[in-house]
């Protein structure tokens, strides 16, 4: 019985997102896709970089004519030293969340295996840097 309870909530995903989909604009689908684009790059950093992705597209022309105020986003790699993550989590995560609050960024965490753990920054650029200053501060 539970089977086929899961087995129908999958085959109406599709409908959901096409529901969903339909109701977005252009500017929603440009930020949706700008924004799945530099996460995807979060979980796939090799030591090339990311010299091997497409570059992020700007912003379309058609967008910009209608007078927008949008700005280009951004993805931020940070270092941290292993052993100084919790200086950028804190205590029960308070000091990501207070960053992640008033920059207004997406931050990520990956522990790696290794002499350093790595922070990903997601968002307008100003919002990027404020956020990068925050935790280059709290790791220095």
């Amino acid at each position: 019985m539970m089977i086929q309870a899961a087995v129908d909530d999958v085959r109406f995903l599709p409908y959901v997102h096409h529901k969903i989909m339909e109701k977005l604009n252009e500017q929603m689908l440009w930020q949706l896709a700008i924004r799945g684009a530099l996460h995807c790059r979060c979980f796939c950093v090799n030591d090339k970089g990311f010299l091997d992705w497409p570059p992020i597209p700007t912003i379309p022309d058609n967008i910009k004519a209608k007078g927008n105020a949008l700005e280009e986003e951004t993805l931020s790699i940070i270092n941290v030293p292993s052993g100084r993550m919790g200086l950028v989590i804190g205590k029960k995560g308070a000091s990501i969340l207070s960053i992640k609050n008033s920059c207004n960024a997406d931050i990520l965490i990956r522990r790696d295996k290794g002499p350093s753990d790595k922070v990903f920054i997601i968002g307008p650029v100003k919002q990027v840097r404020m956020a990068e200053a925050i935790i280059r501060g709290r790791v220095c």
